[in-house]
Order: structure tokens, then sequence, then C-alpha cells
């Protein structure tokens, strides 16, 4: 073993014929593409590595698609009769009851099966209709024939799926995978095509929240996180190395010794070609370039230089040997002074503005898009339904920070003996908004509500009850009855902190009031 550069791990692009197409991709393969390399010039390889390296060197079966290459299993089970163990990546569509049994016979240890989301993101990400149900089924076949030492589900984080894995890690839990393989979308191969699918700051900080939640218990699936990115407090200042030249090589399709695969296939960073050249030699002799690679200029003066190292080499900029994706840039930002702020950037379509006054003090409260929405549909603002000609009534979820409250979800809650101003306000209401409370807490968790208002609020905070929005069909002058005026001691008492807001569906005039003095709060509600 070569102590200083010992070749752990060797990628074997098999072949570079693909029956998927999938968008996010970070090659061009299809099924079009050729197979230049024989099984003895594939094995000719392996036996030099064998001779001169070793076999501690584990293979990384990769493609296209491996399962595509008729004289597969023939070539692995002569490298498993040399010593070597190998592993294979697969999209898993092509996996059938007779690949199994020759993935056990051949000697595989490991296998990495691409899922991509929910049944319908899944399949359309990768153009191959009906190939979730399959891959969920072969998966549970692998687990069953228990011969692998590792069985693993690996998911590339796009616009399209992101919020589908919390689902997707449940559906796969149960099979007894060993780990679930997390990485991001990045623009390289055919990703470039659909850059529209890349990640936000607000998804990377919701996934990698997630997935710090879940790995939290041991007794949980393990989420594991793919070589890119140096993602900073995300993942706990991580000692982060592109392992490209130094202990991880590659043999691309058409024999060309490189690094990682995912590398730019520039000719000044290919090392030799199979076909004229000992790997092993190359190995030993070869990659300067990725062993004493010069850190970017902008890595001068960042604290994180020495647990970075300028990030990955498959996103590195070889012209200006500037980083395309850099932590700082893209998730270490300002502090965000307050909760508006934070939501202009968290809706940078949307337009907010304040519609009623108060003074200049005044708590504010923020209703935000989904929830408005929904509070537009249910009282017909603006419009004179007949459905909303009776007093009707929504509870308020949310969180607050200083003076500041943000409403994220409303829970319909009608009074009971409902009139056109007055409805008679039950326990029965609360009882119903502690339990849709309990419902929304449990399925939900804070990712990028950051709000600093002189220190950071715990984001892991539940949501709570901020209070109602009630409807007066006939009082254009939003002004609060007796009885509200009741409730709102009432709902103040019992919590602690309360506001109350009142609607004039008709017109869609709203006011917003808080405090034992009843005073009127600034409300912004979104543009839509």
């Amino acid at each position: 073993m070569d102590e200083k550069y010992p070749l752990f791990t060797l990628l074997i692009e098999i072949t570079k014929k693909c029956n998927a197409a999938c968008d996010q991709c970070g090659s061009r393969c299809d099924i079009h593409s050729e197979e230049l390399l024989s099984k003895e010039q594939i094995l000719a390889a392996l036996r030099d590595i064998r001779d001169n390296i070793g076999t501690y060197t584990m293979l990384n079966i990769s493609g296209g698609e491996p399962l595509m290459r008729r004289d597969l299993f023939e070539i692995m089970q002569e490298a498993t009769a040399m010593g070597f163990d190998w592993g294979m990546v697969t999209n898993g569509s092509l996996i059938t009851d007779k690949t199994i049994e020759e993935m056990r016979k051949s000697g595989m240890k490991t296998i990495t099966v691409s899922v991509d989301g929910l049944r319908e993101t899944h399949d359309s990400l990768r153009h191959l209709p009906g190939s979730w149900d399959h891959i969920l089924e072969a998966l549970k076949k692998l687990k069953k024939a228990a011969f692998l030492d590792h069985l693993q589900v690996t998911f590339t984080a796009n616009r399209r799926n992101v919020y589908e894995f919390e689902e997707l890690y449940r559906i796969l839990s149960p099979i007894g995978l060993d780990s679930i393989r997390v990485s991001f979308m990045d623009p390289i191969g055919r990703a470039l095509d659909n850059t529209d699918l890349l990640l936000t700051r607000e998804e990377i900080l919701y996934i990698t929240d997630l997935a710090n939640r879940i790995n939290a218990h041991p007794r949980n699936t393990r989420i594991e996180w793919g070589c890119p990115h140096f993602l900073g407090k995300q993942l706990n200042n991580r000692r982060f190395l592109c392992f490209a030249g130094i202990y991880t090589a590659s043999v691309l399709y058409n024999g060309d010794i490189f690094v990682c695969p995912n590398v730019p296939h520039r000719k000044e960073l290919i090392q030799g070609n199979i076909l004229t050249d000992s790997i092993s030699e190359t190995w030993k002799n070869g990659f300067t370039y990725f062993r004493n690679r010069p850190l970017p200029s902008k890595c001068g003066d960042c604290n994180y230089r020495n647990v970075c190292k300028g990030d990955s080499l498959h996103t590195l900029d070889f012209d200006t040997n500037e980083p395309l994706f850099c932590y700082r840039d893209y998730l270490e930002q300002p502090p965000i002074q307050t909760y508006k702020d934070a939501l202009f950037a968290r809706y940078p379509d949307v337009s907010f503005y304040e519609i009623s006054g108060g003074e200049p003090d005044a708590d504010e409260i923020i209703i935000e898009p989904d929830a408005f929405l929904s509070i537009r549909q249910y009282f017909h603002l603006g419009r004179k339904n007949p459905q909303s000609m009776y007093e009707q009534q929504m509870a308020l979820i949310g969180f607050s920070a200083c003076k500041t409250s943000v409403v994220r979800y409303v829970i319909p809650c009608d009074g009971a003996l409902r009139a056109e101003d007055n409805a008679i306000f039950s326990g029965k209401i609360l009882k119903t908004v502690d339990n849709e409370l309990e419902i929304i807490n449990n399925n939900y968790y804070r990712s990028d509500d950051r709000v600093l208002c002189g220190s950071e609020c715990n984001n892991k905070d539940p949501m709570k009850f901020l209070g109602f929005i009630h409807s007066h069909p006939t009082q254009s002058e939003l002004q609060y009855s007796t009885g509200d005026d009741r409730i709102h001691a009432r709902m103040l008492h019992k919590f602690g902190a309360y506001f109350g807001i009142l609607v004039h569906p008709a017109s869609g005039a709203m006011g917003a009031y808080y405090g034992k003095e009843l005073r009127q709060a600034k409300l912004v509600i979104p543009e839509l």
C-alpha cells in the first residue's frame, strides 16, 4: 500500500450506455452511447492493480447503467477471484430475480440504487415510467437475499423532489436499508440543461436540517452525505476533502485514467489510458495537479479554508480556479435582523404591503402567502358570497419573535348558532385548535425561521396558537363587538399573548388588534 496516496477506491465506467435520460444527471449518458473497452482490457488493468498496488482497492462499478453491459457479471466474477471487493451504482430499473442471483454469485458486496423522489416525480425525472414501483420491489428482494454488506439508496436533491424526501424516507425505512445517501444536484452534465432544478439556500437548509434531525436518533436509517460540498455549520463544520486523485481514481468508458468521473474531462487533466499505460504506475507517479492543488484565491481569507480545501473539484471552474459553489456565498449570509427581511428572502417573487396602520411602535402581524390564500378563499374576500353572510372564524397558527408575529397556518373553526355578526364561542373551538395544532407540530420542523431580534430564536420551537380571525359580514367599519371584547380578554388571560383580526368579507377590509388596550397592529399581507 502506498502510505501517502493509498488507492482506496477505483471507479470503473463499465459502460456509457443508459436506459434513462435523467434531468439531474451529472453525465450525458443515453441508450446510444458506446462501449469501448473489452472484458480482457478491463481485467488486464485490474491484474496490474492487484500485482502492483494490492487488492485493498474497492471497485465501484458505474456507468451509464452497469446492468446494460451483458458481460458485467463475468468481468466482476473474475475480479472477485482476484481478491477485489466490489459494489455497483445503478438506477435499479433493470434489476430482476436473475440479476440478483448473478450479483450474489459474482461476489458483489455493496449496491447503491437511485431513488429520486416519490413515484410521479422519480419517474418523470428519469423518464422511466413505472420504474419507481419496480425499484422498491427490487430493494425488498435484495434485502431478503441477504448477501450484501451494504444496501444503500441514493437521493439527488433538486427543486422538484427536495420536499418529498421526508415522505420518501418514511417509505424506504421499513425496507431495512443500511443507509440513504443524499447529495445535491450540481450544474454539470445534463443538469446544465435544467439549472432551474438547482436548490436554493432555503432548500439546502431544509434538507440538511431534516437529515440532521433523522440522524439524531440512532435507530433511524442513517443519512449519509455525498462528497459535495463543504456545508459548514449545517454539518457541524465537518472536515471536507475532495478525494479525487488522492484516494480515488477512475477508468472512464474509453479507458482514460482519471479522477472522479464527474470532474470535467479536460484533456490536460486526463492522466493516461489503460490501453497504453500502466494504471498502477500512473497512480504512483501521476495525479500531481490533484495532489498539489492550489487553493482558489477567494479562499485566502476564509476561516474554513483548512477544512474545506476549496470544495469539490467537479464544481471547480478550471479556467479561473474558482469554485462554482462556495459555502460562504451560498449559505453563510449576513444575519437577518427582522422576520420581514427573512420573509422577503423566502418569497422573492411576492410583494407584501401593510393594509392597516397602527402607532409606530405597534406590534406587527405578517401573514404568509399560503395562509393568506386560505383566508381569502374561506372568507371569499372581495366578493359578496352567500356563504360568507354569517360570521366565520379561523384560528391563526405560527410563531412570534419580539414584536413580530408570523401566521403560517390557519384552521377553520366556526362558532355555534351562527348569525350575521354574532356567533357563540364554545370550548369545542379551542379543542379543535389543540387537536389540529398537535398534528401540525408532529409533522413540521422549522428549517429556516431564523428570526434575529438581538438574539437568535430557537429554530426547533413548535408552532403555537396566535389568535383568531373572524368576520363581521354587515359591519364594514371593523369594530369589535361587546362579545368580541370579552373573548379577546379571555384569550389574552389564557395564553398571555393574543391578537384578533377582524374582516369584512365583501370589501376585503381587515384590521388587527392586540393587548389589553386593543391597540391596532400593523398587518402585513401578500399581494396575490
